[in-house]
């Protein structure tokens, strides 16, 4: 609960000077990008975490490694962060902001587990009809969870759809209990 509390100046802060520098489409792909580098590297996710590293080492070396790959307001943003001591909560940061930019372009985030990982076609046409549900626009947050056995569960706003096989069974055990 704190991250977002402290999260949300910071990632409003962020989409509102994006827009100010008519940067809004790079910024949000930059967050991407950063969000998961962080996720596959386990390296770059112990320097934004380190309480042992100064926020001086970290904001170097984040500009050291994304200068050529980002834009100055990325970088910019980070060193503001490390310089408040903030960068522990860069992922809060980055997963708001993109909230802040779904919600201005009309879109809802839809997050899907499945067994397997889904196919392009199948993203597609789950999009298709999940925007047709909606009425906004979709973008899928996808995950793969071997324990659901099958199917799948998309999260749409506070509406959940489990067709997944494991909640199946679940449900048809508890049937069979009953008698």
């Amino acid at each position: 609960m704190r991250d977002i509390r402290v999260a949300k100046p910071y990632a409003r802060a962020l989409y509102e000077a994006a827009l100010e520098q008519d940067a809004l489409a790079s910024i949000a792909t930059d967050v991407d990008k950063l969000r998961d580098l962080i996720e596959q590297s386990e390296e770059l996710a112990q320097l934004i975490h380190s309480p042992v590293l100064s926020p001086e080492f970290k904001s170097e070396t984040f500009q050291q490694l994304f200068a050529d790959a980002m834009q100055p307001l990325t970088i910019n943003f980070f060193k503001l962060l490390a310089s408040k001591q903030r960068e522990r909560y860069l992922i809060a940061v980055m997963d708001i902001f993109s909230e802040i930019v779904d919600a201005a372009a009309g879109r809802i985030v839809a997050k899907v587990t499945t067994a397997v990982p889904i196919t392009s076609e199948q993203a597609e046409q789950l999009t298709a009809q999940l925007s047709a549900y909606s009425g906004k626009q979709v973008r899928l947050e996808t995950t793969t969870d071997a324990q659901i056995q099958g199917g799948f569960i998309v999260q749409l706003d506070d509406t959940v759809f489990d067709a997944s096989v494991a909640s199946q069974l679940q449900r048809l055990k508890q049937q069979l209990a009953k008698g």
